[in-house]
Protein backbone atom coordinates (compact mmCIF):
# COMPACT_ATOMS: atom_id res chain seq x y z
CA UNK A 1 0.00 0.00 0.00
CA UNK A 2 1.46 3.37 -1.03
CA UNK A 3 1.09 6.17 1.53
CA UNK A 4 1.51 9.72 0.16
CA UNK A 5 4.56 11.59 1.34
CA UNK A 6 2.47 14.47 2.66
CA UNK A 7 0.42 12.07 4.79
CA UNK A 8 3.53 10.57 6.33
CA UNK A 9 4.99 13.95 7.17
CA UNK A 10 1.67 15.12 8.63
CA UNK A 11 1.83 12.07 10.87
CA UNK A 12 5.30 13.17 11.83
CA UNK A 13 3.97 16.57 12.91
CA UNK A 14 1.18 14.92 14.90
CA UNK A 15 3.79 12.77 16.59
CA UNK A 16 5.56 15.97 17.56
CA UNK A 17 2.47 17.13 19.48
CA UNK A 18 2.20 13.71 21.15
CA UNK A 19 5.84 13.97 22.17
CA UNK A 20 5.22 17.45 23.57
CA UNK A 21 2.37 16.09 25.67
CA UNK A 22 4.35 13.17 27.07
CA UNK A 23 7.39 15.34 27.67
CA UNK A 24 5.26 17.42 30.02
CA UNK A 25 3.99 14.28 31.76
CA UNK A 26 7.40 12.63 31.99
CA UNK A 27 9.25 15.84 32.77
CA UNK A 28 11.53 15.57 29.73
CA UNK A 29 13.55 18.55 28.64
CA UNK A 30 12.33 20.68 25.75
CA UNK A 31 15.00 19.34 23.39
CA UNK A 32 13.26 15.95 23.36
CA UNK A 33 10.00 17.35 21.94
CA UNK A 34 11.48 18.21 18.57
CA UNK A 35 13.24 16.03 16.01
CA UNK A 36 16.95 16.74 16.02
CA UNK A 37 19.18 15.59 13.21
CA UNK A 38 22.27 16.32 15.29
CA UNK A 39 21.09 15.00 18.70
CA UNK A 40 23.15 12.49 20.65
CA UNK A 41 21.72 11.42 23.99
CA UNK A 42 21.80 8.53 26.44
CA UNK A 43 18.71 8.97 28.60
CA UNK A 44 16.41 5.98 28.06
CA UNK A 45 13.19 8.00 28.22
CA UNK A 46 14.57 10.49 25.73
CA UNK A 47 15.71 7.73 23.42
CA UNK A 48 12.23 6.16 23.40
CA UNK A 49 10.85 9.40 21.99
CA UNK A 50 13.64 9.57 19.43
CA UNK A 51 13.00 6.00 18.28
CA UNK A 52 9.44 7.00 17.43
CA UNK A 53 10.76 9.97 15.47
CA UNK A 54 13.31 7.81 13.67
CA UNK A 55 10.69 5.32 12.50
CA UNK A 56 8.52 8.04 11.02
CA UNK A 57 11.49 9.87 9.49
CA UNK A 58 12.84 6.77 7.81
CA UNK A 59 9.39 6.01 6.42
CA UNK A 60 9.16 9.56 5.05
CA UNK A 61 12.60 9.52 3.50
CA UNK A 62 12.94 5.97 2.22
CA UNK A 63 9.51 4.88 1.11
CA UNK A 64 8.66 3.32 -2.20
CA UNK A 65 9.90 5.18 -5.29
CA UNK A 66 11.85 7.70 -3.22
CA UNK A 67 15.31 9.06 -4.03
CA UNK A 68 17.38 11.17 -1.64
CA UNK A 69 20.34 13.43 -2.32
CA UNK A 70 22.05 15.02 0.67
CA UNK A 71 25.23 16.95 1.41
CA UNK A 72 26.52 17.13 4.98
CA UNK A 73 28.96 19.81 6.18
CA UNK A 74 30.92 20.01 9.41
CA UNK A 75 33.16 22.80 10.74
CA UNK A 76 35.17 22.30 13.93
CA UNK A 77 38.47 23.18 15.53
CA UNK A 78 41.43 20.82 15.83
CA UNK A 79 43.58 20.57 18.99
CA UNK A 80 45.60 23.55 17.70
CA UNK A 81 42.40 25.63 17.39
CA UNK A 82 42.61 25.61 13.59
CA UNK A 83 39.32 25.39 11.73
CA UNK A 84 38.72 22.08 9.94
CA UNK A 85 36.14 21.34 7.23
CA UNK A 86 34.46 18.15 6.07
CA UNK A 87 31.89 17.61 3.30
CA UNK A 88 30.08 14.34 2.58
CA UNK A 89 27.70 13.72 -0.34
CA UNK A 90 25.13 10.93 0.00
CA UNK A 91 22.88 9.48 -2.69
CA UNK A 92 20.05 7.18 -1.55
CA UNK A 93 21.81 6.61 1.76
CA UNK A 94 25.24 5.76 0.29
CA UNK A 95 28.30 7.99 0.53
CA UNK A 96 29.38 8.82 -3.02
CA UNK A 97 31.84 11.70 -2.37
CA UNK A 98 33.84 12.94 0.62
CA UNK A 99 36.04 15.99 0.96
CA UNK A 100 37.95 17.28 3.97
CA UNK A 101 40.71 19.71 4.87
CA UNK A 102 43.54 20.15 4.34
CA UNK A 103 43.54 18.42 0.90
CA UNK A 104 39.99 19.45 -0.11
CA UNK A 105 39.90 16.73 -2.79
CA UNK A 106 36.34 15.53 -3.39
CA UNK A 107 37.09 11.80 -3.59
CA UNK A 108 34.64 9.28 -5.13
CA UNK A 109 33.63 6.52 -2.70
CA UNK A 110 31.79 4.05 -4.95
CA UNK A 111 32.89 2.21 -8.10
CA UNK A 112 30.11 3.57 -10.28
CA UNK A 113 31.05 7.14 -9.31
CA UNK A 114 34.71 6.56 -10.10
CA UNK A 115 33.87 4.98 -13.46
CA UNK A 116 31.27 7.49 -14.67
CA UNK A 117 32.69 10.90 -13.67
CA UNK A 118 35.19 12.47 -16.03
CA UNK A 119 38.43 14.10 -14.77
CA UNK A 120 36.95 17.50 -15.63
CA UNK A 121 33.82 16.79 -13.56
CA UNK A 122 35.92 15.62 -10.62
CA UNK A 123 38.04 18.77 -10.78
CA UNK A 124 34.88 20.89 -10.71
CA UNK A 125 33.83 19.10 -7.55
CA UNK A 126 37.23 19.82 -5.99
CA UNK A 127 36.78 23.53 -6.67
CA UNK A 128 33.26 23.42 -5.26
CA UNK A 129 34.57 21.84 -2.05
CA UNK A 130 37.11 24.66 -1.66
CA UNK A 131 34.35 27.21 -2.15
CA UNK A 132 32.11 25.51 0.43
CA UNK A 133 34.93 25.53 2.96
CA UNK A 134 35.35 29.27 2.52
CA UNK A 135 31.60 29.88 2.88
CA UNK A 136 31.14 27.66 5.93
CA UNK A 137 34.14 29.10 7.73
CA UNK A 138 32.53 32.53 7.31
CA UNK A 139 29.14 31.31 8.57
CA UNK A 140 30.77 29.60 11.56
CA UNK A 141 32.54 32.82 12.56
CA UNK A 142 29.29 34.75 12.16
CA UNK A 143 27.45 32.35 14.47
CA UNK A 144 30.37 32.39 16.91
CA UNK A 145 29.84 36.13 17.38
CA UNK A 146 26.35 35.42 18.75
CA UNK A 147 26.86 31.98 20.30
CA UNK A 148 30.30 32.21 21.87
CA UNK A 149 30.14 28.59 23.05
CA UNK A 150 29.79 27.31 19.47
CA UNK A 151 32.52 24.74 18.82
CA UNK A 152 30.96 22.66 16.03
CA UNK A 153 28.81 23.75 13.09
CA UNK A 154 26.80 21.06 11.26
CA UNK A 155 24.66 21.41 8.20
CA UNK A 156 22.70 19.02 6.01
CA UNK A 157 20.94 20.13 2.86
CA UNK A 158 19.47 18.29 -0.08
CA UNK A 159 16.23 17.04 -1.50
CA UNK A 160 13.78 14.15 -1.40
CA UNK A 161 12.33 13.13 -4.77
CA UNK A 162 9.26 10.96 -5.14
CA UNK A 163 6.13 10.72 -7.28
CA UNK A 164 4.63 13.71 -5.45
CA UNK A 165 7.46 16.08 -6.34
CA UNK A 166 10.78 17.43 -5.08
CA UNK A 167 11.12 18.49 -1.43
CA UNK A 168 14.18 20.54 -0.43
CA UNK A 169 15.62 20.88 3.06
CA UNK A 170 18.44 22.91 4.62
CA UNK A 171 19.01 22.28 8.34
CA UNK A 172 21.75 23.61 10.63
CA UNK A 173 23.03 22.50 14.02
CA UNK A 174 25.47 23.87 16.60
CA UNK A 175 27.24 21.66 19.12
CA UNK A 176 25.02 18.71 18.21
CA UNK A 177 21.75 20.63 18.75
CA UNK A 178 19.21 21.88 16.22
CA UNK A 179 19.87 25.54 15.45
CA UNK A 180 18.37 26.87 12.18
CA UNK A 181 16.41 25.83 9.11
CA UNK A 182 16.30 27.64 5.78
CA UNK A 183 13.34 27.58 3.36
CA UNK A 184 14.63 27.82 -0.25
CA UNK A 185 11.17 28.91 -1.46
CA UNK A 186 10.43 31.75 1.00
CA UNK A 187 14.13 32.66 1.55
CA UNK A 188 13.44 32.81 5.29
CA UNK A 189 15.29 31.36 8.27
CA UNK A 190 13.60 29.72 11.26
CA UNK A 191 15.24 29.55 14.68
CA UNK A 192 15.06 26.17 16.41
CA UNK A 193 16.43 27.48 19.73
CA UNK A 194 16.35 30.79 21.52
CA UNK A 195 20.10 31.18 20.94
CA UNK A 196 19.46 31.05 17.18
CA UNK A 197 16.82 33.79 17.14
CA UNK A 198 19.24 36.69 16.58
CA UNK A 199 21.01 34.80 13.80
CA UNK A 200 17.72 33.84 12.10
CA UNK A 201 16.52 37.42 12.21
CA UNK A 202 19.75 38.84 10.83
CA UNK A 203 20.16 36.22 8.10
CA UNK A 204 16.57 36.62 6.90
CA UNK A 205 17.54 40.13 5.73
CA UNK A 206 20.62 38.88 3.85
CA UNK A 207 18.91 38.83 0.47
CA UNK A 208 21.98 38.04 -1.66
CA UNK A 209 23.14 35.23 0.62
CA UNK A 210 19.64 33.74 0.74
CA UNK A 211 19.22 33.79 -3.03
CA UNK A 212 22.59 32.10 -3.43
CA UNK A 213 21.58 29.37 -0.95
CA UNK A 214 18.23 28.93 -2.69
CA UNK A 215 19.90 28.64 -6.08
CA UNK A 216 22.42 26.15 -4.68
CA UNK A 217 19.57 24.00 -3.38
CA UNK A 218 17.90 24.12 -6.80
CA UNK A 219 21.12 23.11 -8.61
CA UNK A 220 21.79 20.34 -6.09
CA UNK A 221 18.36 18.79 -6.67
CA UNK A 222 18.84 18.93 -10.44
CA UNK A 223 22.04 16.88 -10.16
CA UNK A 224 19.87 14.01 -8.95
CA UNK A 225 18.88 13.20 -12.54
CA UNK A 226 22.54 13.21 -13.62
CA UNK A 227 23.52 10.86 -10.81
CA UNK A 228 20.63 8.54 -11.54
CA UNK A 229 21.51 8.42 -15.25
CA UNK A 230 25.21 7.76 -14.54
CA UNK A 231 24.42 4.96 -12.13
CA UNK A 232 21.89 3.35 -14.50
CA UNK A 233 24.39 3.47 -17.37
CA UNK A 234 27.09 1.92 -15.21
CA UNK A 235 24.76 -0.87 -14.06
CA UNK A 236 23.77 -1.68 -17.63
CA UNK A 237 27.38 -1.78 -18.83
CA UNK A 238 28.58 -3.74 -15.81
CA UNK A 239 25.77 -6.25 -16.05
CA UNK A 240 27.04 -7.23 -19.51
CA UNK A 241 30.69 -7.38 -18.49
CA UNK A 242 30.30 -9.76 -15.57
CA UNK A 243 27.10 -11.56 -16.58
CA UNK A 244 27.65 -15.29 -16.14
CA UNK A 245 25.10 -17.81 -17.47
CA UNK A 246 25.14 -21.59 -16.92
CA UNK A 247 22.57 -24.16 -18.03
CA UNK A 248 22.86 -27.73 -16.74
CA UNK A 249 20.83 -30.75 -15.62
CA UNK A 250 20.41 -32.37 -12.23
CA UNK A 251 19.35 -36.06 -12.30
CA UNK A 252 16.28 -37.17 -10.39
CA UNK A 253 16.95 -40.58 -8.75
CA UNK A 254 14.67 -43.32 -10.06
CA UNK A 255 13.08 -41.01 -12.62
CA UNK A 256 13.28 -40.75 -16.39
CA UNK A 257 13.33 -36.93 -16.13
CA UNK A 258 15.89 -34.37 -14.96
CA UNK A 259 15.78 -30.90 -13.48
CA UNK A 260 17.02 -28.50 -16.14
CA UNK A 261 18.45 -25.39 -14.46
CA UNK A 262 19.67 -21.99 -15.63
CA UNK A 263 21.94 -20.11 -13.21
CA UNK A 264 22.68 -16.40 -13.83
CA UNK A 265 25.04 -14.21 -11.77
CA UNK A 266 26.08 -10.55 -12.11
CA UNK A 267 26.90 -7.54 -9.99
CA UNK A 268 23.38 -6.25 -10.60
CA UNK A 269 20.37 -8.09 -12.06
CA UNK A 270 17.88 -5.23 -11.95
CA UNK A 271 15.48 -5.54 -14.87
CA UNK A 272 16.96 -8.90 -15.98
CA UNK A 273 14.53 -11.69 -16.99
CA UNK A 274 15.50 -15.34 -17.47
CA UNK A 275 13.54 -18.29 -18.85
CA UNK A 276 14.12 -21.76 -20.27
CA UNK A 277 13.01 -22.45 -23.84
CA UNK A 278 12.54 -25.52 -26.05
CA UNK A 279 13.07 -24.90 -29.76
CA UNK A 280 12.59 -21.19 -29.09
CA UNK A 281 9.30 -21.65 -27.20
CA UNK A 282 9.30 -20.61 -23.49
CA UNK A 283 8.64 -23.42 -21.00
CA UNK A 284 5.86 -22.18 -18.74
CA UNK A 285 4.68 -25.36 -16.98
CA UNK A 286 6.17 -26.32 -13.63
CA UNK A 287 8.72 -23.49 -13.76
CA UNK A 288 10.43 -22.56 -10.48
CA UNK A 289 12.13 -19.13 -10.38
CA UNK A 290 14.24 -17.89 -7.45
CA UNK A 291 16.18 -14.65 -6.88
CA UNK A 292 17.76 -12.25 -7.16
CA UNK A 293 19.68 -13.42 -4.09
CA UNK A 294 23.10 -12.21 -2.81
CA UNK A 295 26.11 -14.50 -3.28
CA UNK A 296 28.20 -12.92 -0.52
CA UNK A 297 30.90 -11.67 -2.90
CA UNK A 298 29.20 -8.52 -4.15
CA UNK A 299 27.24 -10.33 -6.88
CA UNK A 300 23.67 -11.60 -7.01
CA UNK A 301 22.12 -14.69 -8.60
CA UNK A 302 18.90 -15.81 -10.24
CA UNK A 303 17.83 -19.38 -11.02
CA UNK A 304 15.07 -20.93 -13.10
CA UNK A 305 14.27 -24.66 -13.04
CA UNK A 306 11.94 -26.98 -14.92
CA UNK A 307 11.55 -30.79 -15.13
CA UNK A 308 12.17 -32.23 -18.63
CA UNK A 309 12.36 -35.81 -20.04
CA UNK A 310 15.91 -37.13 -20.31
CA UNK A 311 15.39 -38.88 -23.65
CA UNK A 312 14.96 -35.51 -25.40
CA UNK A 313 17.94 -33.22 -24.79
CA UNK A 314 17.92 -31.22 -28.01
CA UNK A 315 16.76 -27.63 -28.47
CA UNK A 316 16.86 -26.46 -24.84
CA UNK A 317 18.25 -22.97 -24.15
CA UNK A 318 18.53 -20.46 -21.31
CA UNK A 319 17.23 -17.10 -22.53
CA UNK A 320 18.39 -13.99 -20.64
CA UNK A 321 16.84 -10.61 -21.40
CA UNK A 322 18.79 -7.53 -20.22
CA UNK A 323 18.34 -3.83 -20.88
CA UNK A 324 21.18 -4.08 -23.41
CA UNK A 325 19.72 -6.99 -25.36
CA UNK A 326 19.01 -10.76 -25.20
CA UNK A 327 21.44 -13.62 -24.63
CA UNK A 328 20.79 -17.34 -25.30
CA UNK A 329 22.91 -20.23 -24.01
CA UNK A 330 22.11 -23.78 -25.31
CA UNK A 331 22.16 -26.88 -23.12
CA UNK A 332 24.90 -29.34 -24.10
CA UNK A 333 23.28 -32.29 -22.33
CA UNK A 334 25.72 -32.16 -19.39
CA UNK A 335 25.27 -31.84 -15.65
CA UNK A 336 26.84 -29.21 -13.40
CA UNK A 337 30.17 -31.08 -13.21
CA UNK A 338 30.34 -31.32 -17.04
CA UNK A 339 29.55 -35.03 -17.12
CA UNK A 340 26.92 -36.76 -19.23
CA UNK A 341 23.72 -37.23 -17.28
CA UNK A 342 23.42 -41.01 -16.61
CA UNK A 343 20.38 -42.85 -17.88
CA UNK A 344 17.98 -44.31 -15.31
CA UNK A 345 18.44 -48.05 -14.48
CA UNK A 346 15.16 -48.98 -16.19
CA UNK A 347 16.34 -47.41 -19.43
CA UNK A 348 19.71 -49.18 -19.18
CA UNK A 349 18.01 -52.59 -18.79
CA UNK A 350 15.69 -51.90 -21.74
CA UNK A 351 18.60 -50.79 -23.95
CA UNK A 352 20.68 -53.87 -23.02
CA UNK A 353 17.73 -56.15 -23.78
CA UNK A 354 17.21 -54.49 -27.15
CA UNK A 355 20.91 -54.85 -28.03
CA UNK A 356 20.84 -58.53 -26.99
CA UNK A 357 17.80 -59.21 -29.14
CA UNK A 358 19.43 -57.48 -32.09
CA UNK A 359 22.59 -59.58 -31.70
CA UNK A 360 20.56 -62.78 -31.41
CA UNK A 361 18.58 -61.88 -34.52
CA UNK A 362 21.80 -61.24 -36.47
CA UNK A 363 23.20 -64.65 -35.43
CA UNK A 364 20.02 -66.45 -36.44
CA UNK A 365 19.85 -64.62 -39.76
CA UNK A 366 23.48 -65.37 -40.68
CA UNK A 367 23.13 -68.99 -39.56
CA UNK A 368 20.07 -69.50 -41.74
CA UNK A 369 21.82 -67.99 -44.75
CA UNK A 370 24.85 -70.29 -44.32
CA UNK A 371 22.66 -73.34 -43.69
CA UNK A 372 20.70 -72.74 -46.87
CA UNK A 373 23.89 -72.25 -48.89
CA UNK A 374 25.44 -75.52 -47.65
CA UNK A 375 22.15 -77.35 -48.04
CA UNK A 376 22.01 -76.52 -51.73
CA UNK A 377 25.57 -77.78 -52.18
CA UNK A 378 24.79 -81.10 -50.51
CA UNK A 379 21.54 -81.56 -52.44
CA UNK A 380 23.52 -81.33 -55.65
CA UNK A 381 25.83 -84.22 -54.54
CA UNK A 382 23.36 -86.32 -52.55
CA UNK A 383 22.38 -86.23 -48.86
CA UNK A 384 23.26 -88.73 -46.14
CA UNK A 385 23.37 -88.76 -42.36
CA UNK A 386 27.11 -88.14 -42.37
CA UNK A 387 26.79 -85.28 -44.86
CA UNK A 388 24.13 -83.64 -42.70
CA UNK A 389 26.41 -83.83 -39.68
CA UNK A 390 29.23 -82.31 -41.72
CA UNK A 391 26.82 -79.51 -42.83
CA UNK A 392 26.03 -78.59 -39.21
CA UNK A 393 29.70 -78.62 -38.22
CA UNK A 394 30.71 -76.50 -41.22
CA UNK A 395 27.92 -74.00 -40.46
CA UNK A 396 29.04 -73.68 -36.81
CA UNK A 397 32.65 -73.25 -37.90
CA UNK A 398 31.78 -70.49 -40.39
CA UNK A 399 29.67 -68.67 -37.82
CA UNK A 400 32.53 -68.82 -35.33
CA UNK A 401 35.01 -67.49 -37.89
CA UNK A 402 32.57 -64.73 -38.97
CA UNK A 403 32.12 -63.32 -35.46
CA UNK A 404 35.79 -63.81 -34.58
CA UNK A 405 36.76 -61.61 -37.55
CA UNK A 406 34.06 -59.04 -36.64
CA UNK A 407 35.28 -58.46 -33.09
Amino acid sequence: MHIPYQTLCLSKLLLNYVANFFSGVLGLSNKCTRQSIFFRGSDSSEMSVWILYLLVYVHCSNGADVDTLEVQYTVHRDPNSNLQFQQTTMFNGHVIFSCSSPTLRNQPRLDWVTQTFTPEELEERNEECKHQQYEHFGWFKNIKETVTAADILQRRCGCIINSSGVFSFDEWGVNGEDFLTFDPQTLKWTALSYLAMPVALAWSFQDIMNRINSNFSLILCKTHNTLLMKRTTWINNTSLRDLDVHIYAKPIPGNTSVYLKCHVTASDLSGVRIQLTKDGVPLDYGVNLTGPLPNGDGTVQMRVQVQVPLRDTEGYQCYVQTSSGPLSVPWDGLSLDNTVVPLPLVDVVVICAMVGLCCFGVVVFIGIKIWKHRARQHQAGGCSTNSRQQLVEQTQEELHQHFASSF
